[in-house]
């Protein structure tokens, strides 16, 4: 067994798999833990002989005495574990998929610790907002025997054991208490945080915010009563506090996954991630004075018509990942890819065939005549020379691909090579 509770790797990259899990390795039981989460998620991880390698998914996985931190591989070469713990926590920052991230800081102190603290970070940040404006308080129903009678008196139990006590009163009241089952819940994971964190920064807001929860008894919380849960128009401001809490519960206890078997795992679909985070900088900062609307994942449009006897269906349906639009027409149309952006001979970057022929499709498709590339920055590219790629002319006109590539090592993503889709249209009408 490897001596740290933490072990970091980056996505695409194999871990080896040894009988005592010793060094920067994994252990058969571990390993296992791993397949389980590949056979429920598509594409995260190939287990081969004697290692797994790992896919496009990044975020942290619990592997029992231990955790397992993925990275985004920037494919920089100088980026250090530090750098990659930046672009992830940078991207979750900034994508609207996530919620629960937006207010996160990327700060040097949380790059530098575990991933898990980054998120236990967020979580307390979450709580503490909540108790800024007072803990949730609810009436629970009480009994308690009493000198004098406080809500109703319970007669069976005042008639039986009592009968002999004139001193004292069956009673059965309300209580408003901050002891409730959202309040448990919180405690609970607050609790379970405390042997994973080594920062002196989260220990003592640890401390503080096991004081305030001093008065809600968490002992006897079941994985059942977390997954109970309902939010209600009252305990609305409890959601980003309540998601975070069940993450945690379930990375850091087991015995709250409510009889679950597969390994928790808090993770993040690095392409799904960047497409949004472009999106979001999009809407933003470069088409907010334009009157230009950025969607994702546009779904109307299809590359074929089937036809077939009597029936006629669309097929081979398209789905762009930034459409923007002003009003119902089409200006540009862009797909983010996170994936190394390959140069030619002249040192001029140079898409795959199959990036390519997907721009073709969506010109044809969307009858758009400017689209983009996305591609992340790397410090390599710095000499590049940037080019324009005409496709086959249709409906008149020349559809122009351009490939662009964002510093995702800036908190503002900033555009290194090419130019944003739709520049042309950033003058008001």
């Amino acid at each position: 067994m490897a001596s740290t509770r933490f072990l970091t790797a980056l996505e695409h990259r194999p871990i080896p798999v040894t009988a005592d899990g010793s060094g920067w390795s994994l252990t058969p039981a571990e390993a296992e833990r791993l397949a389980q989460i590949g056979e429920q998620r598509p594409g995260f991880c190939e287990v081969g002989h004697r290692q797994v390698k790992l896919a496009q998914f990044c975020g942290v996985v619990g592997l029992g005495e231990r955790v397992l931190e993925i990275l985004p591989k920037t494919q920089d070469a100088a980026s250090s574990a530090d750098d990659c713990r930046g672009v992830l926590l940078r991207l979750l920052r900034l994508t609207e998929r996530f919620p629960q991230f937006q207010h996160q800081a990327v700060g040097q102190h949380l790059r530098r610790a575990p991933l898990l603290e980054a998120f236990i970070a967020a979580f307390f940040d979450a709580v503490s907002v909540l108790t800024r404006g007072g803990l949730l308080k609810q009436y629970l129903e009480h009994e308690d025997d009493l000198t004098v009678v406080r809500g109703r008196i319970d007669v069976t139990r005042q008639l039986g054991i009592h009968a002999n006590r004139p001193d004292l009163v069956a009673c059965a009241f309300d209580e408003l208490t901050v002891d409730n089952m959202w309040n448990r819940v919180l405690k609970k994971a607050i609790r379970c945080t405390r042997p994973w964190i080594r920062s002196v920064e989260l220990n003592r807001k640890w401390v503080a915010l096991m004081g305030v929860m001093h008065d809600v008894d968490d002992a006897r919380l079941s994985g059942a009563d977390v997954e109970r849960l309902a939010f209600n128009r009252q305990a609305e401001r409890y959601r980003v506090a309540i998601d975070w809490a069940r993450w945690i519960l379930a990375l850091l206890a087991p015995a709250l996954r409510a009889g679950r078997t597969e390994a928790p795992a808090l993770l993040f679909n690095m392409n799904r991630l960047f497409e949004s985070a472009v999106a979001t900088v999009a809407r933003r900062r470069v088409y907010e004075e334009s009157g230009l609307e950025v969607e994702a994942q546009d779904t109307s449009q299809a590359l074929v018509t089937v036809v077939s006897q009597d029936r006629v269906e669309l097929g081979f349906q398209l789905r762009p990942d930034l459409v923007f639009r002003r009003s119902d027409a089409v200006v540009a149309i862009a797909d983010t890819k996170w994936k190394l952006v390959g140069c030619d001979s002249k040192h001029r970057l140079m898409p795959s065939e199959a990036d390519m022929y997907q721009m073709h499709a969506y010109a044809s498709a969307f009858q758009c005549s400017e689209l983009a590339l996305i591609y992340p920055w790397r410090s390599e590219l710095a000499q590049v020379a940037g080019a324009e790629f005409r496709l086959p002319m249709a409906n008149g006109r020349v559809p122009v691909v351009t490939v662009l590539c964002l510093d995702v090592h800036d908190d503002s993503l900033v555009l290194r090579v090419g130019r944003w889709p739709g520049s042309s249209a950033f003058v008001r009408k």
